[in-house]
């Protein structure tokens, strides 16, 4: 790596210091000073792009203004349950990203496509009443809750649920937030510890926790404005 490759690297991972859980509005002008291709000399263009330096930078500035998204929704899932508050997201797959929650004509709950997700107001804290809790009521259908009924997932009305003596318990969930990867959240039914909400085969279920990517990936959701 050259002299100047060097440079910008450093001049790349002192902005990104500073502007993590800042403002980005600033960030933007002088990331784009440092790495716009019409203000870098033609050679040293050239050499930064051999070594990748230019590209990296790029998706460095890129990840930045995600983390800040994704910093500023976590923050606000935090501040709401203080407050008791009920807040309006989609719960997208981590695996599955153009998969969120929803639920079929009878009730059942799904990771689902387009049309089939849904948009969840998430009470916090759950309907049990505990300290870092969610429930997800449907925003379709109000006093309708997401609950596990042999292990599966159903939405069910809360003045007429089955097994009315342990609805509350069996629709509230742990939040785990970054469980295993960041910005991602995992749930842990409160009512049978150490089983998370899960999809297989895009069905919504609580499954005991296997230590495997492929459980930790079935298992972990980004809360999102909307899905993209």
């Amino acid at each position: 790596m050259t002299g100047v490759g060097l440079l910008v690297v450093l001049t790349i991972a002192s902005i990104a210091n500073a502007f993590t859980t800042s403002d980005l509005s600033p960030f933007d002008g002088i990331v784009s000073s440092v790495i716009d291709p019409d203000s870098i000399d033609s050679s040293i263009d050239s050499k930064l792009r051999e070594d990748g330096i230019l590209e990296a930078a790029k998706q460095l500035s890129l990840l930045l203004k995600v983390q800040q998204k994704q910093t500023a929704d976590l923050k606000m899932i935090i501040d709401q349950q203080s407050c008791g508050c009920k807040v309006k997201r989609y719960l997208r797959s981590q695996n599955y990203p153009l998969f969120s929650w929803g639920f079929n004509q009878n009730g059942e709950g799904y990771i689902m496509k387009e049309f089939g997700y849904r948009q969840f107001r998430l009470v916090s804290p759950g309907l049990t009443g505990q300290n870092n809790t969610v429930s997800f009521e449907s925003v379709d259908y109000p006093d309708y809750y997401l609950r596990h009924f042999g292990f599966q997932l159903f939405l069910e009305n809360v003045q007429s649920p089955r097994n009315p003596q342990i609805f509350d318990k069996d629709a509230t969930f742990h939040i785990r937030q970054n469980k295993w990867f960041p910005y991602f959240n995992a749930y842990e039914s409160v009512n049978f510890p150490n089983r998370f909400i899960r999809h297989s085969g895009f069905r919504l279920r609580i499954d005991p926790y296997r230590n495997t990517n492929l459980y930790k990936k079935d298992a972990s959701f980004q809360t999102v404005l909307r899905p993209e």
